[in-house]
């Protein structure tokens, strides 16, 4: 059965949902190895720090006031911006890999245990 569309023959539904699902053991299973690899990849950073990742100190020309207006506004901004500053990126890095690979864990534990449309 096939339906038309714009003058073109569209193959049914049906069709398509029997070549495309249900998907192998393996291709289904694959992105919680992917997800087990990226937590565990993650966790190694943060935990090891590797030098490589270190940033250096922002404040390289020191701490002592400005006189003009602007490099007083640009060493403040410089220090409320360094808040915000990894001092080693490796663990930045190491989070977001952490994050995605838990968000892609639980959703394809979660989809798993939704199951099959209509079952």
């Amino acid at each position: 059965m096939s339906n038309k569309f714009y003058g073109r023959t569209l193959p049914a539904l049906t069709e398509i949902k029997n070549e495309v699902l249900p998907a192998d053991r393996r291709a289904r299973l694959a992105p919680i190895f992917f997800a087990g690899a990226l937590i565990g990849l993650g966790a190694t950073l943060i935990k090891t720090k590797p030098r490589f990742g270190n940033v250096p100190n922002p404040s390289q020309f020191g701490d002592m006031p400005r006189r003009k207006g602007w490099r007083r506004a640009a060493q403040k901004s410089r220090d409320g911006v360094a808040t915000f500053a990894p001092s080693n990126v490796t663990d930045s890095l190491g989070r977001s890999l952490l994050l995605g690979g838990a968000a892609l864990l639980v959703a394809r534990v979660l989809d798993e245990a939704a199951g099959r449309n209509g079952k």
